[in-house]
């Protein structure tokens, strides 16, 4: 029987609130350096904006327009610093723009941006820039068949990298904390706190228990992103307004024939804001866009305005296709944790990361973070805990420069060998690698207790039964959709899971002791999610009650 009910310390010197990307970071770090750290997460770790990125590890080459020189350079910096930590995560991906009669920015801002980035990223491990000309849009496009050619002056090339699972990234930085001595719980709210003597007395409820628990903390960090405000309003009504957030949405198809084979950076036809399409996995992910939303941040899913918006890019751009609503598989949205600066457009509120000190408002050693992105998740963390230290009259070194997530890579010989014992797919064994890292034996080792586990949850990709076991026991999964969303890859395939819910939930129900009400409920919220907030396509809806109705 699995032990849900997890323990906390009767004090910590840090209490965070959130655990995207920011707030693991943070934690990590402040482990590492040997304070108490207890992480609430209300939902699941990483379930917000940290999933609903580009899936890019980037330097922000736009940003250089704006002037934020710092900011390109830290992100480039840390870029280099995630490829050589989580080498199995973040993989170089070359990104091709190009140039075309209509666009804002021609060739010698171009090439002179490109010339920056590379000065900029002058300790990278990956190849400069080029950019090639042409006369006519032809003789440059190798892999690039189904462009427009129309008015096309040249394509420049540069490389970033991507991040296939960004949600893993926060789920490694998560449990890498957790084995540094790190209290860390998801599906626990922060209710609201008190000052009392040097040490805040904090209450937040086990929202799987359905149970209210109270703890202490010196200090305490507001990382949680787009609901900064909100949580603040818990606390004091003195605080003003911090976070700006902006919408990004983003469409998936699937790979068709010709389609680039890099990345592709396009000036939008319709208003000149550059946007993504990148190859991931068996799909292409276009996006994004970047509009100021001051709805339900709880409720965000993209509209049909900008579901429109990006297909009428995409059929401008890929001249050997016409793609309709019907080809969009899956939507997703985030909201980024962007400062309040009203007086700015969208593209122009900055991405720098702020601390701050809530103590101008009477709350001394409380903290909120603005901004901020995944690429610089690290050194955002490095610069909080350095505050930290500042105010508690300490200088411990940070760690987490050289904190490697993988030790060494498994090889060919590794995989073939691996696959003879346990009798599967080298793919499979290989998909595993790249998902968990070194810790993808472990998931293996669970065949060697029950060999069913072998076998495949679904004939659409390479998920086993036995991640379903491994996410419960070992990686603090508590529903349905943890498991399929952020625990493995099932919910990153076409149908996000939608028609194996029910052969996930049978597995789980066993080890979390679910009742067959409880069983059911959470497939049902599992599927009603995914189709609000994801726009699921209906022919995987209808193709799930059919499997149904056959069983």
């Amino acid at each position: 029987e699995l032990q849900i009910m997890e323990k906390t310390k009767e004090q910590y010197d840090i209490l965070i609130i959130g655990g995207g990307i920011n707030g693991a970071g943070i934690a990590l770090d402040a482990a590492l350096r040997g304070y108490s750290v207890l992480l609430l997460e209300k939902n699941d770790f990483g379930g917000f904006t940290t999933s609903a990125s580009t899936k890019l590890i980037h330097g922000g080459l736009r940003y250089l327009e704006y002037m934020e020189f710092a900011l390109v350079r830290e992100s480039l910096r840390e870029r280099e610093i995630l490829l050589q930590n989580v080498p199995h995560l973040v993989q170089p991906l070359q990104i091709d723009v190009p140039i075309y009669k209509h666009s804002e920015r021609g060739p010698i801002m171009i090439k002179m941006g490109m010339i920056l980035y590379d000065l900029l990223s002058y300790d990278k491990s990956m190849p400069n820039h080029k950019v090639r000309f042409t006369k006519n849009g032809r003789g440059i496009m190798e892999s690039l068949n189904s462009l427009q050619t129309k008015d096309l002056k040249g394509i420049a090339s540069y490389f970033d990298c991507q991040i296939k699972y960004p949600e893993r990234l926060c789920l490694d930085t998560i449990l890498a904390a957790e084995k540094e001595g790190a209290d860390l719980l998801n599906h626990s709210q922060f209710i609201g706190m008190k000052l009392e003597n040097d040490f805040y007395s904090i209450k937040f409820k086990d929202l799987i228990e359905d149970r209210e628990i109270s703890t202490k903390a010196k200090y305490v960090i507001n990382a949680t992103g787009p609901f900064v405000d909100e949580v603040n309003k818990l606390i004091s009504t003195k605080i003003p307004r911090l976070m700006g957030g902006t919408k990004g949405s983003h469409i998936l198809i699937r790979k068709f024939e010709d389609g680039p084979e890099n990345g592709l950076y396009i000036e939008a036809i319709q208003d000149g804001r550059p946007f993504f399409i990148i190859p991931w996995d068996e799909y292409y992910l276009v996006g994004t866009t970047d509009i100021f939303y001051n709805e339900d941040i709880n409720r965000v899913t993209a509209t049909e305005d900008e579901i429109s918006y990006l297909l009428k890019e995409l059929n401008y751009f890929i001249d050997t296709e016409s793609f309709s609503r019907e080809d969009i598989l899956y939507t997703y949205s985030g909201i980024r944790p962007l400062p309040f600066e009203p007086d700015k457009k969208e593209r122009q509120v900055t991405r720098k990361h702020i601390i701050h000190d809530h103590e101008a408002e009477g709350l001394k050693n409380y903290f909120s973070i603005v901004g901020g992105k995944l690429t610089t998740f690290r050194n955002l963390a490095e610069d909080t805990i350095n505050y930290i230290d500042k105010k508690n009259d300490s200088e411990n070194e940070c760690k987490t420069k050289n904190y490697k997530f993988v030790k060494e890579k498994a090889n060919n010989l590794v995989i073939e060998l691996l696959s003879e014992k346990y009798e599967i797919d080298k793919k499979v064994i290989a998909s595993l690698f790249q998902y968990y890292g070194d810790n993808f034996v472990n998931v293996l080792k669970l065949i060697d207790e029950d060999n069913s586990l072998k076998e495949k949850v679904s004939s659409q990709h390479h998920n086993i039964k036995a991640q379903i076991v491994y996410a419960v026991k070992n990686e603090k999964a508590k529903t349905l959709k943890d498991i399929i969303i952020r625990r493995t890859s099932i919910g990153t395939h076409e149908d996000l899971g939608y028609n194996c819910a029910e052969d996930v939930a049978e597995i789980a129900a066993e080890i979390l002791n679910w009742s067959e009400e409880r069983k059911i409920k959470e497939i049902d919220n599992f599927k009603e999610s995914v189709k609000y907030y994801y726009n699921l396509n209906n022919k995987f809806i209808y193709q799930s009650r059919e499997t149904n109705v056959n069983a």
